[in-house]
């Protein structure tokens, strides 16, 4: 008898349902664990190269951010955003960077996680623009009481979802800030910061060495 019920058993576990296979859009399935920075390479060559040139150092004059060394995860992020249309970037590269990331070889998960970590591991620029310098201090004082619980004493964020802020480009900066609801999506209020502090806090945020400390001329 126990011979007849374990070949009942065995007969029913061989003719059960597989289990399902994650959908093809996950992450899981989607994206595979380690990043292929070659590929991102291509891909930035091919997409990125003609704005934010060879080396992701950006263009401070025409408002370029640098992406060399950013955070990958907030990298994802920005960059996943601008392809699904919710982040509508500036009026004078929005639109560019929509159509971008429209194309087919760069509008899927894996293409952006590549092209993010290789811009994370792509070595920073060494100095930004940087604005006229006569307000550090002000700068200074509206970093502290704006922008460090976030982005840290140094501007390299506390966490994965603060991006890297110090050594940006003064013009870009300042256009962010203008933009500041947009650019921080309602996750902090709206710093009260005038006209001639937000030129210095974009002054004062650019000048911010990889070390971490004080900009010169910022007075503690």
């Amino acid at each position: 008898m126990l011979p007849e019920i374990l070949g009942v058993l065995l007969i029913a576990l061989a003719q059960a349902s597989p289990p399902t296979a994650p959908p093809a859009d996950t992450p899981t399935a989607a994206v595979p664990v380690a990043a292929d920075l070659p590929h991102g390479e291509v891909l930035y060559r091919r997409h990125c190269v003609a704005c934010h040139g060879g080396r992701a150092w950006g263009d401070g004059p025409r408002e370029i951010p640098a992406l060399a060394g950013q955070r990958e995860a907030y990298l994802i992020e920005q960059l996943t955003r601008f392809a699904s249309g919710g982040r509508p970037g500036s009026a004078m590269h929005g639109p560019a960077m929509r159509d971008t990331l429209k194309a087919t070889d760069v509008n899927r998960p894996v293409s952006i996680r590549d092209l993010a970590a290789y811009l994370a591991r792509t070595p920073a620029s060494p100095q930004a623009e940087q604005g006229p310098g006569r307000s550090l201090a002000v700068g200074r004082n509206a970093y502290l009481r704006a922008c460090v619980g976030c982005h840290g004493e140094n501007g390299a964020g506390i966490d994965e979802s603060a991006p890297r802020i110090g050594g940006q480009h003064f013009r870009y900066l300042l256009s962010r800030l203008r933009e500041f609801g947009a650019a921080h999506r309602g996750l902090v209020e709206p710093a009260a910061l005038s006209a001639d502090e937000q030129q210095a806090l974009a002054d004062y945020i650019s000048r911010m060495p990889a070390s971490g400390s004080t900009p010169q001329g910022a007075a503690r």
